[in-house]
């Protein structure tokens, strides 16, 4: 179990590592960006590259949140 939770634990710091770098690129905390966009008060960017940071970011943000509650799971006293 230990081995798992080290993988977790270094997957979620790569991920906090590229969330950060879409942050300071657009300006916005992820918190932020991860509610407009879920909710649609984000307009769809019309650059496809811009469109593509906002997937790829939502995407990181979904995996960082599965990451950290398995590590919840696996690190609840039992």
């Amino acid at each position: 179990m230990l081995k798992l939770v080290e993988e977790l634990v270094s997957r979620r710091r790569w991920l906090l590592n590229e969330i950060k770098k879409f942050e300071e690129k657009y300006g916005m905390d992820s918190s932020d960006f991860y509610e407009k966009w879920s909710k649609g008060l984000l307009p769809e960017p019309l650059d496809p590259e811009i469109h593509g940071d906002f997937m790829i970011w939502y995407g990181l943000i979904e995996e960082l949140y599965r990451v950290e509650e398995e590590l919840r799971k696996r690190l609840k006293p039992r």
